[in-house]
């Protein structure tokens, strides 16, 4: 953690935790036998919370699921415990009108609330926490994670089937109109191998209506020099950036929607609209010589619009972890009147937790 989190000053706290190499449990016939496995594996982080919270864990029947909803606990715990002024053990967690957590200190100083609100997410052994502290009024904050392979074969095989166009059009009643035309056509990045060239009118017409792999395109550039040339674009790539594109916009709106304390369900969703959307370029190699979760690029410029009306009062962004995560934040701007400055993604040990919690 950084010297800044520990600062007095209103902060946006942006952590995550890896579950995937963490309480490992042997392979079992029964998986519900594998989550049962965690009474053991990971009985010294289950005594830290509480019965309904443990039951929570345990009813699940897949063991990354149970191992997920354990960090999430463990990471609310951890910011209250960290900033709300309490031992681990009075670290009770609120919950606001739409069912959204918050802590509320006991004892607040005066002037300020002592307030903390947060959000989790997870996906794929990835657990986000975005919290808002030391904020003299209420913020509400949202977060969202994906995993862009997590369902690779199933999409490829509905896309290959049915094409692209049609595969996004199968999630046409979460997104707005605009944002659909956007995953559809708008030409994602491709290798013309020359330095300074751009796609011509005619290349970008063709990345735009391109939605099958297995296809080589012909595509008209103009190089440095102004002169026209041809470049062969294989169909894989292209299809490939507009599927991590899309998962792009599934993520910032997630956030978005977590954020306001609804779900997918709301049924203003298609009048909410998130425009100017581009995947952040992953992030290459491994992260401390063992996982692929190297901070790649950060997205901070989208277009809001919500009824019509363009959103200025929400801030968001979208980072990639290595070549295959995405995590978003969003944060709608306090009515106090204080800046919001939202930083990097960072990952937290299980240890500090531990020492924290047991401190």
């Amino acid at each position: 953690m950084n010297s800044s989190e520990l600062s007095p000053e209103p902060k946006i706290i942006q952590w995550f935790i890896d579950t995937r190499p963490l309480w490992p449990v042997p392979k079992q016939a029964k998986t519900r036998d594998e989550v049962a496995a965690l009474k053991t594996v990971a009985a010294k982080e289950l005594s830290l919370l509480s019965e309904p919270e443990q039951k929570s864990i345990l009813r699940y029947h897949h063991v990354r699921d149970a191992k997920t909803k354990l960090a999430s606990h463990l990471l609310k715990h951890f910011v209250i415990t960290k900033y709300g002024g309490v031992k681990w053990s009075e670290s009770s967690i609120s919950r606001g009108d739409k069912g959204k957590p918050f802590f509320m200190s006991p004892n607040p100083s005066p002037g300020a609330t002592n307030r903390l609100d947060f959000n989790v997410s997870h996906q794929a052994g990835i657990v986000s926490l975005i919290a808002a502290v030391d904020y003299s009024s209420p913020v509400d904050v949202g977060t969202d994670v994906v995993c862009v392979n997590e369902r690779q074969k199933m999409d490829y095989t509905y896309i290959d089937r049915e094409g692209f166009f049609n595969w996004v059009d199968m999630h046409a009643d979460v997104f707005a109109e605009s944002e659909l035309s956007e995953m559809r056509l708008k030409p994602v990045p491709v290798d013309l191998r020359m330095r300074g060239a751009k796609l011509g009118g005619y290349g970008m017409d063709a990345i735009s209506r391109c939605q099958w792999r297995g296809k080589t395109l012909s595509v008209k550039a103009v190089g440095r020099d102004g002169e026209d040339f041809e470049v062969r674009v294989e169909s894989d790539g292209v299809v490939e950036g507009k599927l991590r594109r899309f998962y792009a916009f599934w993520c910032l709106r997630e956030a978005y929607v977590k954020m306001t304390g609804e779900a997918f369900a709301a049924p203003w969703l298609k009048e909410l609209e998130i425009l100017g959307v581009d995947a952040p370029a992953p992030g290459k190699g491994e992260s401390e010589g063992r996982r692929d979760l190297r901070e790649g690029e950060v997205k901070r410029d989208f277009n809001m619009a919500f009824k019509g009306r363009k959103v200025e009062d929400v801030r968001m962004e979208l980072a990639a972890l290595g070549e295959q995560y995405m995590i978003a934040g969003a944060v709608r701007m306090p009515k106090g009147g204080e800046n919001i400055e939202m930083g990097r993604w960072v990952e937290l040990d299980l240890k500090d937790i531990l020492q924290l919690a047991e401190s």
